[in-house]
C-alpha cells in the first residue's frame, strides 16, 4: 500500500498512523477515538445553523449573504490561526470544534460556486466580478488581518 504522506515533514508526534494497522473486529473503539469526531460534528452543526439563520435574517439576495459569511469566516479563521501561531493558546479541541467544525460548516465554497453560476446565468457579470475580487482578495486579507491582530493582542 502506497503511503501518500511519505516524504512530507510532520511535527514530532503527529506522524500519520498506518491506515490498516489496528483496525478491525478485534479493536475496541475508545472515547478518545470518538472525541475528535464529536467535536467536529458539534461545531459543524452549529456553523451550519448559523449560516442558515444569517441567510434567512439578512434582507438581501442570498449571494451577498454567502459572500459576507465567507469573509467573516476568513477573518475568524485568521484569528484562530493567529492564536495558534502566537503561542499555542488554542487547544487541539478548540481547533477541531471552531476551525474544522464550526467555521468549516459556516463558510462554504459550494454555495459560493452555485451563487456565481446563478449570477452568470442571469448575465450579472459585474456582480460576479465583485464576488470574485471580494472573496479572492478581501477574504485572504481578512484572514491575515485576523492572524496579525491576534498576534498583537497575545
Amino acid at each position: 500500500m502506497h503511503a501518500p504522506w511519505r516524504g512530507l515533514r510532520c511535527m514530532k508526534g503527529t506522524e500519520p498512523k498506518s491506515l490498516t494497522k489496528g483496525f478491525g473486529p478485534s479493536r475496541k473503539i475508545t472515547a478518545m477515538d470518538i472525541r475528535p469526531l464529536l467535536l467536529v460534528a458539534a461545531g459543524g452543526a452549529i456553523g451550519a445553523i448559523l449560516r442558515y439563520q444569517i441567510t434567512l435574517t439578512l434582507p438581501m439576495e442570498s449571494h451577498w449573504a454567502t459572500m459576507g459569511i465567507n469573509l467573516l469566516g476568513a477573518l475568524l479563521l485568521g484569528i484562530l490561526a493567529g492564536g495558534l501561531h502566537g503561542g499555542g493558546v488554542i487547544s487541539d479541541d478548540l481547533l477541531l470544534f471552531f476551525g474544522t467544525g464550526l467555521l468549516g460548516a459556516f463558510t462554504t465554497m459550494s454555495t459560493f460556486s452555485l451563487d456565481l453560476a446563478t449570477l452568470f446565468d442571469a448575465d450579472r457579470f459585474g456582480t460576479i466580478g465583485i464576488h470574485l475580487v471580494a472573496t479572492g482578495v478581501l477574504g485572504p486579507a481578512l484572514a491575515l488581518a485576523g492572524w496579525k491582530l491576534t498576534a498583537i493582542v497575545l
